[in-house]
């Protein structure tokens, strides 16, 4: 993109919020709607919502026999209840330097950001609870996950906030205008401490380009993905999907290069160690309601 902080490189507050109205709520096959930011699941306990109700029969527990039930039906009658089960989602968001360009659309970091924001918000419009992960070059900053808009609106102003951030470090700037690659901390690393913050069954929603993911990324994520369902936002910039031809000359470093560009191996990859992902492009935003 061209200097001058052109539209695609904001990440706008308002649009995050925005988008919220295009969220729809998440599908939880087998699960219905629970008390306060939980889900009721299809095992069987001492929950708030109906599982069945029916004739008692010979074998059953008379202890969930429905005393209101067998009065009005005349027959004892059994009612059983689901155990609820809470929705968790933890966003981790990658605004590393590799993030921060764009050839058209959107920067990959504003598209990983809205991405994930969307995901967010069908998640706390379905009684869940929401978390965020921002992954930049000097560390991570951590939303632990909590029930409501109120928490979505949280990550929001957090998201917007960081990238303004990021953008405006003198070396992130300079990036942004010459193209200079940088050598970002392997995505690998990030993970482990990202799961010892999680509680086990807490789902993980990667937004990345999945530039430098490190050696063993794909064991990696397989293991964690035991303990904590994982999926990519894999966030591709156009010349990833559809590389132009002939040859281009690159400033890396100090140094000129010339080079041709290619397709990205990350989806690639991805299937290989049948890690789940969904692409995400830079140059299709999601469509908001008038």
């Amino acid at each position: 993109m061209n200097s001058g902080a052109p539209s695609g490189a904001h990440l706008s507050l308002d649009r995050l919020v925005a988008l919220a109205s295009v969220a729809v709520p998440m599908a939880h096959h087998g699960l219905s709607r629970g008390r306060v930011a939980g889900l009721s699941g299809p095992r069987r306990g001492d929950g708030g919502d109906l599982y069945d109700l029916r004739p008692f029969v010979d074998g059953d527990d008379r202890r969930q026999m429905d005393p209101a039930a067998t009065a009005r039906s005349g027959r004892p009658q059994l009612r059983r209840r689901h155990e609820e089960v809470e929705r968790s989602l933890m966003l981790v968001v990658d605004m590393r330097a590799p993030m921060l360009w764009g050839t058209r659309g959107r920067f990959r970091s504003v598209a990983a950001a809205e991405a994930a924001a969307l995901e967010g918000w069908r998640c706390v419009r379905a009684s869940g609870r929401c978390g965020l992960a921002i992954l930049r070059d000097g560390g991570m900053e951590w939303l632990p996950a909590r029930p409501r808009e109120a928490s979505m609106l949280e990550i929001a102003g957090a998201l917007a906030r960081t990238h303004a951030e990021i953008l405006a470090e003198p070396a992130n700037a300079a990036r942004t205008q010459v193209g200079a690659a940088a050598t970002p901390r392997p995505l690998v690393e990030t993970l482990p401490g990202i799961a010892a913050r999680l509680a086990s069954g807490t789902a993980i929603l990667f937004a990345t380009g999945l530039d430098a993911p490190g050696e063993g990324f794909g064991p990696t994520v397989t293991a964690l993905a035991r303990r904590n369902p994982l999926e990519i936002l894999l966030v591709q910039d156009a010349v990833e999907t559809a590389p132009p031809p002939g040859t281009f000359t690159a400033r890396i470093g100090a140094a000129l290069s010339r080079g041709r560009f290619g397709a990205s191996p990350s989806a690639e990859m991805l299937s290989e160690h049948a890690i789940p992902f969904r692409p995400v492009r830079c140059d299709q935003p999601e469509e908001l309601t008038a």
